[in-house]
């Protein structure tokens, strides 16, 4: 008999395999720059939404070399903003280690938030009493949204002033990783509600089927 946390997890298998997905991702991350020799991949700088590392990467095991070609592809991988493990560069920058951390953590809370067919509401559900007593006395997806643009204005704000040299800003490592960290808690929250609510509006139909079903025959 399965325990009840499994159960939990597993109630929707759908995102259960996100999440599990996302922490291999994950640990990848922190695994792959002690699977390649100290300074293999160190001082680079490079382009985001571009492989633009392909010569180092051939010359890496497989594993890390798929994990770092996926970093390359969607991170500018600048050594100044990234973490160092064994020498080297992780995959991806700060904010973006940072982001997919938090998002198992997002995913997660709406695991074992109590389930709706509402996106909005399950979000709310996954939250603190706290926030949850405010939140209910709106709409539950005006809260829902509510919800993503908050965990996305810092990390907005830190990015773009950062991008743009406003008063020749740079962002810190603590900016970039707690900006980070709340984007992806929520990123991983509303991806996880929405997968909670499509699998609860499943079950309520079969529910009414069954029910319509079960009237059927009795009228006969």
């Amino acid at each position: 008999m399965a325990s009840p946390l499994w159960a939990r997890l597993t109630w929707s298998r759908a995102l259960f395999a996100v999440l599990l997905l996302n922490v291999i991702w994950t640990a990848s991350l922190f695994i792959c720059p002690y699977l390649v020799p100290p300074g293999s991949f160190a001082n680079q700088v490079g382009g985001a939404n571009i492989i633009d590392h392909e010569n180092i990467w051939a010359a890496f095991p497989i594993y890390p070399r798929i994990i770092y070609t996926i970093g390359d592809a969607q991170c500018h991988q600048l050594y100044y903003r990234s973490f160092w493990l064994n020498g080297n560069q992780m995959p991806i920058d700060e904010r973006m280690t940072s982001m997919y951390v938090f998002a198992n953590l997002g995913l997660i809370a709406a695991i074992f938030a109590q389930p709706s067919t509402s996106t909005g509401q399950v979000m709310i559900n996954s939250l603190p009493e706290f926030f949850r007593r405010r939140l209910s006395k709106i709409d539950s997806e005006r809260a829902g949204a509510f919800i993503v643009v908050l965990g996305l204005i810092p990390m907005a704000i830190d990015g773009f002033t950062q991008l743009f040299r406003v008063n020749g800003y740079e962002s810190t490592p603590l900016a970039r990783v707690g900006t980070g960290a709340l984007a992806g808690f929520v990123g991983g929250l509303l991806i996880g509600a929405m997968i909670v609510a499509i699998r609860q509006f499943s079950i309520e139909i079969q529910a009414l089927r069954a029910r319509f079903s079960s009237a059927s025959t009795l009228e006969r």
